[in-house]
């Protein structure tokens, strides 16, 4: 903003204006005073270089009636001069016009009584941040139109009392507050409530880093009917949390950071159905079971040290456990659930899988299991027949007995992952697979990869086999996407054979010095070439007339591109960490840019060109 915006006599209008008040090159109050013709939002920043009330008045605020969004900002200082920030803040009393209000680093001890005025009738957000000096709320309850609310780093705050609803007995508090956000309150201990139907309207509660919030949440929430979701971070003041009194509206409920928090079973039934629970870093919580939770469709335990037991409840159809790493058993409910999706990941002290899968859980489409070595076996009966998605990595015990798996049972798979095997043996799997990714097998027999006649996508990784693998006949040519990786093997290519081919990535693949002209099949699309240290060129009409995206990336020694020969289809070209052919490309002056200048988009080295 200009030093003496008053002398530009011809402005008409100013949108979106941002005030930075002292300092050399900073603005006046006076400025602003003078800038009538203000539109949508305005900031004001360095608040601090404020001397007093008199030269905040010369803002003129209340004169700022197209004003919509405003934010006043005062910085870090030392200086303690609580009354005349206060009196600063009262003469930049905004009109009523204002929809949202943002104050950050305010350093009195109270706010002005405009802050709580009825007569903003149009303020619908409302922010307080870092306003460490404030012991008191304002009487915020009284504001018609208030739909979202945060109060953040007020670290002088001990209550929330009964003065933050407002003194009116004609109608309910914040009847109109949808959201509702604490956070970072240091020192907040109590939260009265009225009784009076406070909340009527709120939908989104929020509560971080209020570590001596001891008071029991769910009382907070007896007014609020329409509470949809509740987030309770790192409140480690918090010892339990009765479900059962909660209302049956809410559908969301996430609590992580509470360590002292403990689950107990309720006093009566709770029928409450949550569309989502997730509860995270509380190390107290040992046992979860259908009575300490309620019923939820989608249910994540994270990071739940001390967690040895879970049984899964009926309602859950999805599971996501994930680091609780002294959980020794999982187990079913009786009665099994419609489970869809089961995913564990680092439990290190998992043994077994739940029993009687295929029987207690008939829905199950997907399973993923990540890190957890304790794993031998799948249970008696094997798995869900209904199974579509199966992903194994880095179990090994579970692996080396993968004969055991009779994946070929499996009617429904249409996705394998398995990462890091070590035995050598194969394995049979069935036709109906679409999606097959392996890691690290030391054969793999080309008669079962012929038989997977519906295979669209393969991605195979440090297999020694490769280059015999890649010969005409030995891949279904149902293939789409090919995916080759660590493979020190591979000097060469030929895939000529896979007409269906449509997407090709090459990586980690340290001998590969060339690609020749039967390397790529003609329906080819996109090509990604990356971390190939040795690839020195690419060979006289190796790229297909249909290719639209080619993507190189570090291959430090390759020397030459056949520009000539790109194909007119390409329409995206990425080179990124290939020293060689950076000079070649650069804009309007590299050897190659008369031959490349025409495709759309040009990515070299992360810069558009």
């Amino acid at each position: 903003m200009p030093l003496h915006l008053s002398k530009l006599k011809s402005l008409q209008v100013l949108v979106g204006a941002k005030f930075l008040l002292g300092g050399h090159g900073g603005s006046r109050m006076d400025d602003l005073g003078e800038a009538q013709n203000l539109y949508g939002s305005l900031s004001i920043l360095e608040l601090q270089n404020v001397v007093d009330r008199r030269e905040a008045a010369k803002a003129k605020m209340r004169e700022k009636n197209h004003v919509e969004k405003l934010s006043l900002e005062w910085s870090e200082s030392s200086a303690d001069n609580s009354q005349t920030e206060r009196d600063i803040l009262d003469d930049l009393h905004p009109h009523t016009n204002i929809k949202e209000l943002r104050i950050t680093g305010y350093r009195g001890k109270k706010f002005p009584n405009w802050l709580a005025d009825p007569l903003f009738l149009k303020l619908v957000k409302l922010s307080l941040r870092n306003c460490k000096d404030c012991d008191t709320l304002p009487a915020l309850g009284q504001l018609p139109s208030l739909k979202i609310l945060s109060i953040r780093g007020m670290h002088r705050i001990t209550k929330v009392t009964e003065e933050f609803y407002g003194s009116s007995s004609s109608k309910k508090s914040f009847n109109s507050l949808e959201e509702l956000e604490f956070a970072y309150m240091s020192k907040w201990k109590q939260w009265h409530v009225l009784g009076n139907g406070e909340f009527p309207t709120l939908k989104n509660l929020s509560i971080k880093n209020c570590p001596e919030l001891s008071v029991e949440i769910p009382i907070q929430l007896e007014g609020m009917k329409q509470i949809e979701r509740l987030s309770i971070v790192d409140c480690n003041s918090l010892t339990s949390f009765p479900f059962s009194i909660l209302l049956s509206t809410l559908n969301t409920i996430y609590i992580s950071g509470c360590q002292k928090l403990k689950l107990k079973a309720p006093v009566g039934y709770c029928n409450m159905l949550l569309e989502d629970l997730r509860v995270e870093e509380c190390e107290c919580i040992d046992d979860v079971s259908p009575e300490l939770l309620p019923r939820a469709r989608k249910l994540s335990v994270e990071s739940c040290h001390n967690l040895t037991r879970f049984l899964i409840p009926t309602a859950t159809e999805s599971l996501f456990i994930w680091n609780c790493m002294n959980v020794e058993k999982l187990s079913v409910a009786c009665g099994g659930t419609q489970m869809t999706s089961l995913s564990i990941a680092q439990c290190r002290k998992l043994k077994c899988l739940p029993e009687r899968m295929q029987e207690l859980l008939p829905s199950l489409k997907e399973m993923y299991l990540f890190n957890c070595p304790e794993v031998e076996f799948f249970p008696e009966g094997g798995l869900p027949s209904n199974l579509q998605v199966l992903q194994i990595v880095n179990c090994k015990k579970l692996v080396i007995g993968r004969k055991e798996w009779h994946l070929q049972r499996l009617p429904c798979l249409i996705e394998l992952v398995i990462e890091e095997i070590l035995a050598c043996e194969n394995w049979e799997l069935p036709s109906s697979i679409q999606r097959l990714t392996i890691d690290s097998l030391k054969t793999l027999s080309s008669q079962h990869l012929k038989s997977l006649t519906s295979l669209q996508y393969l991605r195979i990784a440090n297999l020694p086999q490769i280059q015999s693998l890649l010969e005409p006949g030995r891949l279904p040519s149902s293939l789409s996407e090919l995916h080759l990786y660590r493979h020190h093997e591979l000097h060469s290519l030929g895939l000529c054979h896979l007409t269906s081919l449509q997407s090709l990535h090459i990586g980690n693949c340290h001998n590969l010095q060339s690609l020749s002209e039967s390397a790529l099949p003609s329906s080819l699309s996109k090509l990604t070439i990356y971390d190939c240290p040795n690839l020195q060129s690419l060979s006289k009409s190796v790229l297909p007339s249909s290719l639209s995206e080619l993507d190189i990336s570090h291959c430090p020694n390759l020397q030459s591109l056949l520009v000539k020969g790109m194909p007119s289809s390409l329409s995206k070209l990425s080179i990124s960490n290939c020293p060689l052919l950076t000079p070649l490309l650069e804009f309007d002056k590299g050897e190659y840019w008369p031959n490349i200048a025409q495709i759309p988009i040009i990515d070299i080295d992360l810069k558009f060109l």
